[in-house]
């Protein structure tokens, strides 16, 4: 009887690694559609305009707050989190996960204060809808990156010691 479990050991195992692989991949997809695509697209877009008026609009490619085309900043943060998302996935890396995890948390930052620096001007200058697109983009990527992040750590010595005192007590 006890052979039996054994033989059946591997085999849970390589059900919870066919899981894990199944998971970072749907996290990993939903990260890079939801996440790093609505930050790439909303970079280009309108990220200052006047909503009363309707004559003064700037894209994110030209506005200039912190540098000339600040657009440009989130979107290339936006292309390391696509990286990030495909080579965790690739290579079941954690480090890869926490890259994007970190540059998903430096568009968030950059577009909230981007926010702030738009809603505290003076006169009927807003921020556009491609500014509220990249800080959606970049709440779906953190949400994403630090699912597979999680997952990743999930899979540690912690785990791994712990399969092994379920086998020592089941057997």
């Amino acid at each position: 009887m006890a052979e039996v479990d054994r033989a059946a050991q591997p085999e849970g195992e390589q059900g919870s690694s066919r899981q894990l692989i199944i998971g970072s991949l749907v996290i990993s997809a939903l990260g890079i559609v939801f996440g790093s695509g609505l930050i790439v697209s909303g970079s280009e877009l309108t990220w200052q305009s006047d909503h009363v008026l309707g004559l003064f609009s700037q894209s994110g490619w030209t506005f200039a707050n912190v540098i000339h085309g600040d657009g440009k900043i989130t979107m290339g943060l936006g292309v390391l989190i696509a990286l990030g998302l495909i080579l965790g996935v690739v290579f079941q890396s954690k480090t890869a996960y926490g890259i994007a995890l970190a540059a998903d948390i430096a568009v968030g930052a950059f577009s909230l204060y981007e926010l702030i620096y738009l809603f505290t001007r003076q006169g009927v200058v807003s921020p556009g809808n491609g500014l509220f697109m990249v800080l959606g983009g970049s709440i779906a990527g953190f949400l994403c990156c630090l699912g597979g992040y999680l997952m990743m750590s999930e899979d540690g010595p912690r785990s791994k010691k712990k399969r092994a005192i379920q086998a020592a007590t089941a057997g």
